[in-house]
């Protein structure tokens, strides 16, 4: 099977290697300097928190596109980077591929969707986080499914993932899983200004308040859109905030099934605010508070996450203190 993966950064990386471990025939779309380290250390090497540690050489490095043919290509471009991408998708799509759109958040395809072939245009989801490391390695340091949307081609696939063991999941409607990856994805601004490993920031009762809090904001929308979330730890996705404000000595022991991590995970927004590139804070919290007030209720805490975010990338100081 002829898959790519278009804008391979971190997590386009490991699916990529993944696809390729699995048996596809995958060609990452990205930067010279990625292609360049993918080269000099002489494939990708696949590792995670359960010991996992794998070394593979995708089929093709492409950083430009010519007249190539793909069954299927995995959009892991930022949000706020698919509009300037259009024609390349267009290309994509004209030549056969279905594209699936890996995007978190809400609103990301609506400047484009328009322009593609709508039955080409499906979506998904990588639940996990991935950082890259030196010598072109992907450490994946959370647990997680991955989500697409059910097609003939997202079958063929899968059936490729989980031949290696890797958890695929299919639905035909996406929404409630975008709405439901949100709820977990309004971490990635928090951890980003408590720059701190995520299993560090919620053994931390305070922050984990604002997390709640944030999260409840989000309910508030979702409930009032009618729309239910998907669940994507052991609890329902309406009872995360009261977990998340228990007392330490409940939580800790709460958390060790509700998502196995790695003690150094970050978010990949505390990756964009350290290497000075801009965030997807407009399509996260941002758009949260944004719909709240289209609907008439109010989302302070994602409103004043999104404020820091922004400070942070204008190169200012933040505290974790300005949250509370």
């Amino acid at each position: 099977m002829q898959v790519a993966i278009f804008g391979a950064g971190s997590t386009g990386c490991y699916l990529g290697g993944l696809l390729q471990l699995g048996g596809c025939q995958v060609s990452l779309i990205c930067r010279q300097r990625i292609c360049d380290s993918i080269v000099d250390a002489g494939g990708i090497t696949l590792t995670d928190y359960t010991g996992q540690n794998e070394k593979v050489m995708p089929s093709a490095l492409l950083t430009k596109l010519t007249d190539e043919k793909f069954e299927a290509v995995f959009v892991m471009l930022k949000c706020h980077q698919l509009e300037a991408a259009l024609s390349d998708l267009q290309k994509l799509a004209e030549n056969g591929a279905e594209l699936f759109f890996m995007q978190n958040g809400l609103g990301s395809l609506d400047l484009i969707r328009e322009h593609l072939p709508q039955e080409k245009v499906k979506q998904g989801i990588t639940p996990f986080n991935v950082l890259s490391l030196e010598n072109a390695r992907f450490h994946r340091g959370t647990e997680g499914t991955l989500l697409f949307h059910n097609t003939p081609i997202s079958e063929l696939f899968t059936k490729h993932l989980k031949a290696i063991g890797f958890s695929c999941e299919l639905y035909v409607d996406m929404q409630s899983v975008i709405y439901g990856k949100l709820l977990l994805n309004l971490n990635n601004a928090l951890n980003a200004i408590a720059n701190q490993p995520i299993k560090t920031q919620l053994e931390n009762h305070k922050l984990r308040q604002v997390y709640a809090s944030a999260q409840s904001e989000w309910l508030a929308v979702a409930k009032m859109e009618g729309v239910e979330l998907a669940q994507f730890t052991s609890v329902k996705p309406s009872w995360m905030p009261t977990i998340l404000r228990l007392p330490n000595w409940i939580f800790l022991h709460l958390a060790k099934t509700m998502l196995d991590i790695d003690p150094h995970a970050r978010s990949s927004m505390w990756e964009d605010i350290q290497i000075g590139r801009k965030t997807e804070i407009e399509f996260l919290n941002e758009a949260v508070a944004k719909r709240a007030e289209m609907l008439g209720i109010e989302a302070p805490t994602n409103r004043k996450i999104s404020y820091l975010i922004g400070r942070l990338e204008q190169g200012s100081n933040v505290s974790v203190d300005q949250l509370y």
